[in-house]
């Protein structure tokens, strides 16, 4: 990637699922970024929305894989209350530049009243730059 330097350039969506705390099934989590690329480290931070949540991803690309961390505040009047979590994924960089993948981090389990480690699907994928 090293004469690649702009290949990232523009704006993204990051996506990702975890366990609904209000019905049966996953519900998703949808962020628009912006990336700064240094080589092989993409660092992915999240635009400023209405609601006041905020994601920052650091991943490093190698032979395919981006492997990296994840950190989230979420929004203050939301469900979570402004609570802060983070964790860690794989993702497969295919032919377009997007990236697939999954994630894995710690969540409060409110039936189990006890920290859980929680898993699922990862998706980052080009915007148009609107």
């Amino acid at each position: 990637m090293a004469n690649q330097a702009n290949i990232y350039d523009g704006l993204w969506k990051c996506s990702y699922w975890y366990p609904s705390n209000e019905f049966v099934g996953d519900t998703e989590s949808e962020y628009r970024m912006k990336v700064r690329q240094n080589g092989n480290i993409l660092v992915f931070e999240s635009l400023p929305n209405n609601e006041g949540s905020y994601m920052l991803v650091r991943l490093t690309i190698e032979d395919g894989i981006a492997t990296g961390t994840w950190h989230e505040t979420t929004s203050p009047t939301g469900l979570f209350k402004g609570a802060t979590y983070n964790g860690a994924g794989q993702l497969v960089v295919r032919d377009s530049g997007n990236l697939e993948g999954k994630r894995a981090g710690a969540g409060y389990d409110h039936k189990l009243k006890e920290m859980q480690i929680y898993s699922g699907n990862w998706e980052i994928t080009r915007k148009a730059d609107k």
